[in-house]
């Protein structure tokens, strides 16, 4: 082949590579890999705020001043690689009558495991104050001796808690802790929820 027909094929091949790319601009078709929001997480499982809309509607049937005061979830990393499903549970709060509710989300369903009087009243938020997802709390837990800890023991258990700072005030922070069962070794990160920033 000579000079021109090679340089002729090199044209074509970049005119097909910009016409892939700009295909992929206008149609959102993928011009990489995907990737997994978590590595080594299974991926299309539930996160917190999309299960939160059918827990929220529940608590409001439930009582109409129930203001948000915790989210919650524990699982085996294992399960958690496998499927991707987690059930989470959110704890409001009334202020007119003192009264908790505990609502389970799974499979897009909501049910309230259980509502009883609060000897205390309960610091809460809003949804407009939780801008970080569970699955950006989760990579940030990866991230940071998750991935070692789950290479070492993928018998590892996981938890996450979406809560106010017991001190009072702030934001809400995402805590996820990955844990052996009968030992003592652990891995935890505190996440400030609004800012996406490390809590030491």
């Amino acid at each position: 082949m000579g000079g021109a027909g090679v340089r002729g094929l090199l044209w074509l091949l970049l005119g097909l590579v910009l016409l892939t790319i700009v295909a992929a601009l206008i149609f959102g078709l993928p011009v990489g890999p995907a990737v997994s929001p978590t590595a080594g997480m299974a991926p299309g499982g539930v996160t917190a705020r999309q299960a939160y809309a059918p827990a929220a509607e529940l608590a409001g049937q439930w009582r109409e001043d129930a203001r948000l005061a915790a989210v919650y979830a524990r699982w085996p990393v294992a399960k958690m690689q496998e499927e991707g499903r987690v059930e989470w549970t959110f704890q409001f709060f009334s202020p007119s009558t003192q009264r908790l509710s505990l609502i389970a989300v799974a499979g897009g369903q909501a049910r309230l495991v259980r509502e009883s009087l609060s000897p205390y009243p309960l610091s809460t938020f809003s949804p407009e104050e939780w801008r970080m997802d569970s699955d950006r709390a989760l990579q940030a837990w990866w991230n940071r001796g998750g991935e070692d800890l789950v290479a070492r023991r993928p018998d590892a258990d996981l938890a996450m808690q979406l809560r106010m700072p017991d001190e009072g005030g702030g934001q809400p922070i995402w805590t996820v802790v990955g844990s052996l069962s009968g030992t003592e070794a652990t891995v935890i990160v505190a996440v400030n929820a609004a800012t996406g920033v490390l809590v030491k």
